[in-house]
């Protein structure tokens, strides 16, 4: 009996993950189970909503009812996958039997549980797709109730500083903190037997405070010496990037170890209560966010290191503006600490509104000087003296007006001064929300981006670094170093502004009251996209898409540098073999990518086809030349008529084959000029290939000599000078023809076979040049064409003077005069 139990308590265990794993494997029975549980969620969420509710109630229920739609996408996808199949099923059986008509059995019954399942899968996507549209307007109705709480928080009015003794009880309250402080530290220190201990206590943090403050200063004063030599007038871009970011965690880490080494002096003296350590935690938060913006800005600012200096501020400017930028950080630090509550200071109503008021008038004070300074650098620059001959120039150009980021620049600054005005202003007029949203929200947004201009910036100089030495380096005409082909990564700042604006974009939200609900809900629509009509887009897919393709296009080209470097060279294929296998590749790469992205994207291309038949026939008349440009490039590439390197010559002009393109073939002229020809002309005009299938080529040199020379001297030194040519091939033997007589002179003619075509005209100035020589040696005239002017005097009657008569013209002329 214990034995069956035993069995039967074994098959229970083995049979329960089976079971458990069934159960997860059917989406009937899970998506039943999730929407029973849903329904009784928003049910609750329901109760709860018609109550009263704060902003941290509503918080709370929105991150519910996300998590309640991060359910629903699975269980969703399952029922679709197995309505797919489903449905295809249905379809190879074919329609249904009309009245009248019978079935078999099989077929039935079959077709029966097919449509039972099918209809049971299709009600509950529908219910799924009721639960999701539920949990939609649930939240839409807690944004609304946020919004309208975030409205009442920011045109609530409470007390101001004017109205009643509130200054009086903020001093008060002020004091009675300090005072609590200072009575936990005292009761602490009595209660030692003696105060022996307290000294013992505060023996070591106080030797340890003043170790890390003299290695500290040590640091600093080595870093700076080892840094000051490198800081010359002439400083490499590299160096500069190198000395900035050295510097940057140099001011980074030393004030932080400082903070450190006195953080944990004062808490290993034991001395501090609650009160005590939360006022230190919040002093060593406000002291990090002032010690970050000391060294950040000390990088993009660099007062008193105009070498190293990222923005374009002067000295004077980039003092101040670092400066008030320090102070600005020290304002919301302290805000954190004294008037956010984040710290555990157990601050009354009155001395937080007291403090508010006076950091939001500090704070304002300083962003206000801080936008100055930038503003008047930005107006020495625009008040620059013109030229005034250029300006009279009418061809000078004219000067180019703000950009777009600069008019949003400035825009941002307008905000910041008016937020500057408008903050201590609500703080007075006692609306205590509303100024710290005016004052605070703007100021860290301006931050955010700021950190994220200077990553930029940092990026761009190390990218222009590296081209500089590019440049450099081919202007001396040596060799690239492995790693100065950074040209080529001049895309990269952009990748990277890209991507700083995503991490950006969500970070701001929050600073201007968005809550890790909305983020999770608008990443969620990303990810499943929004309907457009039918169509469903999917920013998601789309960079999915985009990212695919982009990676297999550049797999593509790292096999196209491949084969063009380092195989096709060694398989004995001439330049343009080699050039249009890797175009091949290149042709075949785009289309693997565009299919794999399509893929990876699952992108439904049937709207696309429906589309591209109905346009088929406007295609096939507006882009027929096009088409006909393709297919001609397609053509050249395989049968390779012409290729790159090849002298050709059609009726347009000639030159060398630069590339063949997929619509038109680039042809390099005589003159350095590109000359572009439509692959269809290429196919179907005659078209001279001087290189098509060997380098030889036949040169032919026309002399004329005058009557009197011997021809087989002529010949002689004509077949001398050819044979002497060292371009010229010895067989076929170059020969010389007498073609025959004109007026006044023989005619030659010396051909022979070149080594390389492309120095034909070379090889006919130097036979030009050596035949002269020779003849001039041998007394070998060549004629010049004469020809004899005969002028008569027509007769004059009547009686002629000294100047007149048959010889006056002849006279005249001989003495240079005019008839």
């Amino acid at each position: 009996m214990a034995a069956l139990a035993s069995l039967c308590l074994l098959l229970v265990l083995l049979g329960a993950p089976v079971g458990a794993q069934a159960q997860a494997d059917d989406p009937i029975a899970s998506g039943n189970e999730l929407l029973t549980t849903l329904e009784q969620e928003a049910s609750s969420i329901e109760r709860r909503m018609e109550r009263e509710l704060d902003g941290e109630e509503i918080e709370r229920l929105l991150n519910e009812l996300v998590a309640q739609r991060d359910r629903l996408p699975p269980v969703s996808a399952a029922v679709s996958q197995r309505i797919a199949p489903l449905r295809s099923q249905l379809e190879a059986l074919g329609p249904a039997p009309e009245e009248g008509q019978t079935e078999d059995e099989t077929l039935a019954r079959e077709r029966g549980a097919l449509t039972q399942r099918l209809s049971e899968l299709e009600g509950l996507e529908r219910r799924l797709g009721q639960a999701d549209a539920r949990a939609v307007a649930q939240l839409d109705r807690l944004a609304a109730l946020r919004g309208q709480l975030f409205r009442e928080r920011l045109l609530s009015r409470d007390r101001s500083i004017f109205e009643g003794p509130l200054f009086q009880d903020g001093i008060r309250e002020l004091r009675d903190a300090a005072v609590v402080i200072a009575d936990e530290v005292v009761v602490r220190a009595k209660n030692d037997a003696a105060m022996g201990a307290v000294a013992g206590r505060l023996l070591a943090p106080m030797g340890l405070a003043i170790i890390g403050a003299v290695l500290l200063l040590g640091l600093r004063r080595a870093a700076m010496q080892r840094v000051a030599p490198m800081l010359d007038a002439e400083i490499s871009p590299s160096r500069k990037i190198a000395v900035a970011v050295a510097l940057t965690l140099a001011r980074l880490l030393l004030p932080f170890l400082a903070l450190l080494f006195l953080a944990v002096a004062a808490l290993s003296s034991q001395l501090l209560g609650a009160q005590g350590e939360a006022a230190l935690k919040g002093f060593a938060r406000a002291s990090v966010l002032v010690i970050a913006a000391y060294a950040l800005g000390g990088a993009f600012f660099a007062p008193g290191l105009p070498q190293i200096r990222l923005s374009h501020l002067d000295e004077a400017c980039a003092t101040k503006t670092h400066r008030w930028m320090m102070v600005l950080a020290a304002v919301v630090g302290l805000d954190r600490m004294l008037v956010a509550g984040t710290t555990g200071l157990d601050l009354g109503f009155e001395a937080v509104v007291l403090l508010n008021l006076i950091l939001v008038t500090v704070g304002s004070f300083a962003l206000w000087r801080f936008e100055r300074a930038l503003m008047t650098h930005d107006h020495a620059r625009d008040d620059e003296p013109v030229d005034p001959d250029a300006a009279e120039d009418p061809d000078a150009p004219e000067r180019p007006g703000p950009g777009l980021l600069t008019i949003m620049l400035r825009g941002g600054r307008v905000f910041l001064l008016t937020a500057a005005v408008a903050a201590p202003l609500l703080a007075l007029a006692g609306y205590f929300g509303a100024s710290r949203i005016v004052f605070y929200n703007p100021v860290m947004t301006a931050g955010l981006i700021g950190v994220f201009v200077l990553l930029f910036t940092v990026v761009r100089e190390i990218v222009e670094s590296l081209a500089v030495r590019k440049d450099a380096t081919a202007a001396a005409g040596a060799t690239a170093a492995p790693g100065a082909h950074a040209p080529k990564a001049r895309l990269l700042p952009v990748v990277v502004g890209f991507i700083l604006i995503g991490l950006a974009v969500p970070i701001i939200a929050m600073i201007w009251g968005a809550e890790l609900a909305d983020l999770t809900a608008a990443w969620q629509a990303i990810r499943n996209g929004f309907p457009v009509g039918e169509v469903i887009v999917s920013p998601l897919d789309f960079a999915a898409f985009i990212a695919v393709f982009a990676v297999f296009y550049l797999l593509t080209r790292v096999a196209q540098g491949v084969l063009n470097r380092s195989v096709l060279p060694v398989m004995g294929l001439d330049a343009g073999a080699r050039a249009a296998i890797v175009a091949g590749v290149g042709y075949l790469g785009v289309v693997v990518a565009a299919l794999a992205a399509v893929g990876v994207a699952g992108l439904d291309l049937s709207n696309i086809a429906i589309v591209a038949g109905a346009l088929s026939v406007g295609i096939g008349f507006g882009l027929q030349n096009v088409v006909n440009n393709f297919v001609s490039g397609l053509i050249l590439l395989i049968e390779r008529p012409i290729k790159a390197g090849d002298w050709v010559e059609l009726g347009s002009g000639m030159g060398y084959v630069q590339r063949v393109n997929v619509r038109s073939t680039v042809i390099e002229t005589f003159d350095r000029a590109s000359l572009i020809v439509p692959n269809s002309e290429l196919v179907s005009a005659t078209v001279i290939n001087w290189t098509h299938t060997n380098l030889n080529g036949r040169v032919i040199v026309a002399v004329k000599v005058s009557m009197g020379s011997e021809p087989r001297e002529v010949e002689r030194i004509m077949l001398e000078v050819a044979r002497a040519h060292p371009m010229v091939l010895r067989r076929p033997q170059p020969f010389v023809l007498f073609r025959g007589y004109s007026d006044y002179a023989m005619l030659f003619e010396v051909r022979a076979v070149l080594r390389d075509v492309n120095w034909i005209l070379n090889v006919q100035s130097d036979f030009h040049f050596d035949i002269h020589k020779r003849f001039g040696e041998a007394g070998i005239e060549i004629p010049v064409q004469r020809s004899e002017v005969s002028l008569q005097r027509p007769p004059v009657s009547g009686v002629t003077g000294p100047d007149q008569g048959p010889g006056a013209t002849v006279a005249r002329l001989e003495a240079g005069r005019r008839p």
